[in-house]
């Protein structure tokens, strides 16, 4: 990669201005208390990224004061170079948190934010979760995935395959004088969403997380030009380095703005909430023309779950489009139900559910990958389409 340019930026901003993009206050977080407080330790999460990645910048930096001089001379890095590298990324990094929840700067009075002037005065606030810290770090790893050009590869390997056969079951939507409803539970940032909304379909994205949803609320409705923001998704990539710059690989986002794509005639939207708590209700019964998973279905407490909702919720003759592994989520939380069944398993109970497996195929993708990386894992996706009798 090219070299990074170190700038002064000590006096980032807490730009209030940004505030104005905030929407009417969520009546479900001012009526549900429990809603109220994981909402703002989400927010609270977005301003400590500077004093999380902190910790990491002052282990880097103690831990290299261990070397012996002889051995610091004979280094090819500069770790003092580090340092100052590392520090820019984070400010970097912390810049576009911030820009992601300003809107909401104001819809929590007890966090006393009123007289913070830079971004590097934010207070830290302690009941943030370990868990949560490691979603951020990988929200901001997801837009290397869904909104950056080194992404496309990527993106690739599932969505050109899910678009493709979409379009092949359907060769009429863009023609078509009423939409086709197509529905993606577990939509992340959204990039899949508009790439099937630009091709005609009326296409809706579900997502749980507060940390998806923020940002790809930020990233689709209030980014203005290509390449906008400056990004280091791997800033806390501190192993399987072939080069002491891969740590600092620059991510510029969006490689396209949705709003310069989508015309008055498209249709996109996202609905918040867990996929079976929205959808498994009879106003949604024999609703979706199709139904799309992405590296979701094993997101689920109990994958049968799903399949009965996708069952409910598709129309006979609709398509279930499904990619991805079998890799459970709640595998080893002892605290939470997790039913693990093979593929071999959810198969049979598919067809006896009353699908017809269209085909499948194993397909092989990364996911949240960067090229420069030595380590990645390989998934062995299953990718098939199921009709519904």
């Amino acid at each position: 990669m090219d070299q990074i340019e170190i700038k002064e930026m000590d006096a980032i901003y807490f730009d209030k201005q940004y505030a104005s993009y905030h929407p009417s206050h969520n009546e479900i977080l001012l009526k549900d208390i429990h809603e109220y407080q994981h909402f703002k330790n989400v927010i609270a999460c977005f301003y400590n990224y500077t004093n999380d990645m902190k910790v990491e910048l002052q282990r880097i930096e103690t831990h290299f004061k261990t070397l012996k001089q002889e051995q610091r001379i004979n280094l090819l890095m500069n770790y003092q170079e580090r340092i100052k590298k590392l520090d820019y990324c984070i400010k970097k990094n912390a810049q576009f948190c911030f820009l992601i929840v300003a809107a909401y700067v104001d819809m929590f009075p007890e966090m006393n934010l009123s007289q913070v002037k830079y971004i590097s005065d934010l207070p830290y606030f302690h009941h943030v979760s370990h868990g949560d810290i490691s979603k951020l770090r990988i929200t901001l790893k997801q837009f290397y995935r869904d909104w950056s050009h080194q992404g496309q590869g990527e993106r690739d390997q599932s969505y050109k395959l899910i678009i493709d056969c979409l379009q092949q079951y359907y060769p009429d939507a863009r023609t078509k004088d009423v939409k086709y409803q197509v529905l993606l539970p577990g939509a992340g940032l959204g990039r899949l969403v508009f790439e099937l909304a630009s091709k005609g379909f009326a296409a809706q994205g579900n997502e749980f997380s507060y940390f998806m949803l923020l940002s790809s609320h930020f990233i689709i409705n209030l980014t203005q030009k290509k390449n906008q923001y400056e990004l280091y998704p791997f800033a806390n990539n501190f192993c399987n380095r072939l080069s002491e710059n891969d740590q600092f690989e620059q991510v510029q986002v969006p490689d396209v703005v949705p709003a310069e794509v989508l015309t008055e005639n498209d249709e996109m939207s996202f609905v918040a909430g867990e996929f079976i708590a929205v959808y498994h209700q009879p106003k949604y019964q024999n609703f979706w023309d199709s139904i799309i998973t992405c590296f979701f279905i094993d997101t689920a407490n109990n994958v049968l779950d799903y399949i009965d909702a996708i069952y409910y919720i598709l129309k006979p003759k609709g398509c279930w489009i499904n990619f991805g592994p079998l890799e459970y989520h709640f595998a080893n939380q002892f605290s939470e139900t997790s039913i693990e069944l093979s593929y071999e398993d959810l198969k049979h109970y598919i067809k006896q559910k009353g699908f017809e497996i269209y085909f499948e195929q194993m397909k092989e993708s990364t996911y949240n990958h960067s090229k420069l990386d030595q380590k990645y894992l390989m998934y062995n996706c299953i990718f098939f389409m199921a009709i519904k009798k």
